[in-house]
């Protein structure tokens, strides 16, 4: 009888096994990597947002002089990590293209949160903590200084894909 119940559960284990491992990696961001990189408008702020490629992102505002669409800065993608819920995490970036309003983060580091993300929607907060830094020297320094412990993503903004 011993022996017929360890078969069984033997069976039962190798079953369980093969359906669980059948199944896509649930940290394996493929799908959602491909939903964030679109263009997402502000919902609060009609005619700016994000422009995100696979290895930038362009932060855009509409000029209400010429209601032309222009580039506030821009950011090479140097890492994304992914939290578990396959729906969020932190995209650490370096300026290519600082902002006018501070040309001292020129090829400094920054990083951008983003949560809650659809096919449709996502909520995104660029790194700002009141009397913190604006962008760091290294890579390593920004994975540090830049977290939602520390203070730097308060505020995120509801986003909606551009359709094409």
């Amino acid at each position: 009888m011993q022996k017929q119940i360890k078969i069984l559960l033997t069976i039962l284990m190798a079953l369980v096994l093969s359906v669980s491992c059948s199944k896509n990696n649930p940290n394996d961001p493929t799908k959602t990597k491909e939903m964030l990189q679109q263009k997402w408008e502000d919902a609060t702020y009609a005619g700016s947002g994000y422009n995100i490629t696979a290895d930038r992102i362009d932060n855009f505002y509409t000029d209400s002089t010429d209601n032309q669409e222009k580039i506030s800065y821009s950011v090479s993608i140097e890492e994304i990590v992914w939290y578990s819920d396959n729906a969020s995490g932190m995209i650490y970036c370096k300026y290519t293209t600082a902002p006018s309003y501070d040309q001292s983060v020129a090829n400094k580091y920054y990083a951008i949160a983003f949560k809650d993300l659809t096919d449709t929607t996502v909520k995104i907060s660029g790194a700002y903590k009141d009397g913190g830094v604006s962008a760091t020297d290294t890579l390593e320094e920004a994975k540090t200084t830049f977290t939602e412990a520390g203070g730097y993503f308060g505020v995120y903004s509801d986003c909606t894909a551009v359709t094409k």
